[in-house]
């Protein structure tokens, strides 16, 4: 499993140890993201725990780190603390809370169960939260995301509701807004608050939406800095610049990155200074730096084993093997998973366990022991679907793919490319949806604050108006113009409200608008596709099928492009292709970014020979020239599906979903076929829907067979980048 999704977070303490970032199935070791408005160094690197040495909480913390690898001795250690009458009621909810945390991170669960179920009974919101984390890391190490989920949410919702002082920031928020308080941090439970957003971070990165992984990545930073909390400042800082490399904002990334070190070095604790090495490792990885990764890998190992941590040995393995896998070393990818997996299955961690069963899979078809490899990622691939992890499914399924094409196994590769486009399709309208959410939420702040402005103004005139009738009680002349002044305000008050109501409206249009235009490309999405195809569906009746030409373009080797020149090229490449597809079509023809690297044009009432023109026209107009991407020119060109419906000679009528489906089978073979060239289907022999289907279930045997009639163009010879 490549780098996308590696294993997660281990639990650092609040003092000067922390518990250590643990893998988790997602692969999202470093998952913290969002915009970036750092301190001065001086300033962050300040945040030491004020809390004495010898305190309960410390104490707390030490044992928290040692259960993370010895979990029975870090039990005795808790339950031979001793709270006093003096500990406050937050102290002793945290002892309870560790317990809990302890065996929850070891995959312990009915023991787990009685503590959890004791924090429960107190009546405080904090220790409930408490108890809701703990639930959600049992299901974090079982691999179950999908229920870890709204127990983190639920915890969160409860903290903030109990401790207002708990930093709530948006993305982007400047850490010179985070007061250290390192006392309302401990009355507040801060453990279980950056426990959650640790687990949402894992969330939302498997779903493919990582606005939301943004914005608890965020959070948790800014709770490491409220709490005055070190270590997890190193971890947090890591994180964030991980995650803005994978962005390639390389420059933004390294202040954090020496923050981090800087930390780490100072600490004097060979587990977090593993840590940091390996997220420098997988940055060098970012940029293909083999060398730097297997020096700075060199580095943590024996970092791992002074530090006694086999758990955090076992991370850095499962690293290794997805580079392993990456770069086509099957055997040492094998060999790392070998060591790394019985650590794993000792401390009942699925999540790191399914990283290294992909991974297996993948180097064992690479070794030729295909059979192996797919009973392994069958397996992985059906527990990732049980937990609803839609974007950690399609990442498997892309590498499954690519494993199994290497192999030769082209029938079984088209059958995973076709499920993987299907998860590609419900993960882009997720993240759109999210997107849309968050636009939405801003509104609703911004009318929130103006009603507040405009009820404000409104008082003031009440005030106004009360003191003007004691006035004209007194003197008749002065009311009088008291009394047009009011009039003129209340006039001006109403004109606001007038503007303000357009502006709402306004702002409803352009959302409607953006919710059916791609951000990047300003293309038509799929959620304006349907809704040309429901119109058109009900101008026309469902009986009547969908007539017109259907293109699916994909742009050849994309993944080459990404990560040969970073995916800020990338996007340039995807907006020239799309500015480019817009100068091949007709005026009336929609062109759709449909998923990733790949378009869909719809071109209605077009005659079957125009479609081939069209084609090939769009062909030649992406590939007769090189995109230009930092003064460099990028050899971009597309293989096409297409086809114009009804299909000759038969004219069955179809839905526009099997239409598509066809297309995509044609596009399909466009790249079976070498890529760079179109593939038309002008003919199928499907005189009713059973023969369709024969033709669907196998349409390159159909083709051999004569069943399906295809028309193949060659696009331009590719210009070298």
């Amino acid at each position: 499993m490549t780098a996308k999704h590696e294993p997660g977070v281990r639990r650092h303490t609040l003092a000067r140890a922390g518990r250590a970032l643990a893998a988790s199935m997602l692969g999202l070791v470093l998952l913290a993201a969002g915009p970036v408005a750092t301190r001065a160094n001086e300033a962050a690197d300040t945040a030491v725990a004020a809390a004495d040495a010898d305190s309960l909480q410390v104490q707390i913390d030490r044992l928290l780190r040692l259960g993370y690898d010895r979990p029975d001795e870090a039990l005795v250690g808790l339950r031979a603390i001793d709270p006093g009458d003096t500990a406050s009621r937050a102290e002793r909810i945290a002892l309870r809370q560790a317990q809990a945390a302890v065996l929850a991170q070891s995959g312990r669960a009915d023991e787990a169960g009685v503590f959890i179920d004791a924090l429960n009974a107190i009546d405080d919101p904090r220790a409930q939260a408490g108890a809701k984390v703990a639930r959600a890391q049992l299901a974090r190490i079982a691999g179950r995301l999908d229920l870890a989920e709204p127990l983190a949410q639920s915890a969160l919702a409860l903290l903030r509701a109990a401790c207002p002082a708990m930093p709530d920031a948006e993305p982007g928020a400047a850490d010179a807004a985070v007061k250290p308080d390192l006392r309302a941090a401990y009355e507040c439970n801060v453990r279980a608050a950056w426990d959650a957003t640790q687990i949402l971070q894992r969330y939302w990165h498997a779903k493919g939406v990582p606005a939301n992984a943004a914005a608890q990545a965020q959070l948790g930073r800014e709770l490491a800095l409220w709490s005055q909390d070190n270590d997890r400042l190193a971890i947090s800082s890591a994180e964030l610049a991980w995650r803005l490399v994978r962005s390639d904002k390389f420059d933004a990334a390294q202040p954090l990155l020496h923050q981090a070190q800087r930390l780490a070095v100072r600490s004097g604790d060979p587990a977090l200074q593993a840590r940091v090495k390996m997220a420098q490792a997988r940055i060098a990885h970012r940029r293909e730096d083999a060398e730097s990764v297997r020096r700075l890998a060199d580095e943590a190992l024996p970092l791992a084993r002074q530090a006694h941590s086999p758990r955090l040995e076992a991370e850095l393995l499962t690293f290794l093997s997805d580079v392993y896998v990456k770069q086509r070393h099957p055997t040492a990818a094998l060999r790392a998973v070998e060591r790394a997996l019985p650590i794993a299955r000792r401390h009942k961690d699925m999540g790191i366990e399914l990283v290294l069963m992909n991974n297996a899979g993948l180097a064992k078809i690479g070794l030729g022991r295909i059979a192996e490899g797919k009973q392994d990622l069958a397996r992985v691939e059906r527990l990732a679907s049980e937990a609803g992890l839609t974007a950690l499914r399609a990442e498997l399924l892309r590498e499954y793919d690519a494993a199994l094409t290497a192999a030769g196994d082209l029938r079984g590769a088209l059958d995973l490319y076709h499920r993987e486009r299907a998860l590609n399709a419900e993960t882009m309208s997720l993240a759109r949806d999210a997107a849309l959410k968050q636009l939405r939420q801003r509104n609703d702040r911004e009318r929130k604050q103006r009603d507040i402005d405009l009820l404000a103004r409104d008082n003031e005139l009440k005030s106004v108006e009360i003191a003007n009738r004691d006035l004209m009680l007194r003197i008749w002349a002065v009311a009088g113009v008291v009394l047009a002044l009011s009039a003129a305000t209340v006039a001006l008050l109403y004109r606001r409200v007038r503007a303000t109501n357009r502006e709402l409206v306004a702002s409803e249009a352009q959302l409607r608008v953006q919710s059916e235009r791609d951000p990047l490309t300003n293309l038509a999405n799929r959620r304006q596709f349907l809704s040309v195809m429901h119109a058109e569906q009900a101008r026309g009746g469902a009986e009547a099928g969908f007539e017109g030409a259907l293109l699916l373009v994909d742009i050849d080797h994309f993944k080459h492009v990404n990560d040969g020149h970073g995916h800020a090229a990338g996007d340039v490449v995807l907006c020239e292709v799309a500015k480019r597809l817009n100068e091949a079509v007709r005026g009336d023809d929609l062109v759709v970014r449909w998923g990733g690297e790949e378009f869909l044009v719809l071109a209605l009432k077009v005659p079957a020979a125009q479609a081939e023109q069209l084609a090939e026209r769009v062909l030649k107009v992406i590939g007769e020239r090189p995109v230009i991407v930092d003064g460099r020119p990028v050899a971009v060109t597309v293989s096409i599906g297409y086809a114009r419906f009804p299909l000759p000679p038969h004219v069955l009528p179809l839905g526009w979903e099997q239409a598509i489906n066809l297309t995509d089978m044609a596009l399909y073979t466009a790249k079976s076929q070498g890529r760079n060239k179109s593939v038309g289907i002008v003919a199928a022999d499907a005189p009713a829907e059973p023969a369709l289907k024969h033709i669907e279930a196998d349409f390159e045997r159909a083709w051999q067979d004569g069943r399906v009639t295809l028309k193949i163009a060659p696009g331009p010879l590719a210009i070298a980048a």
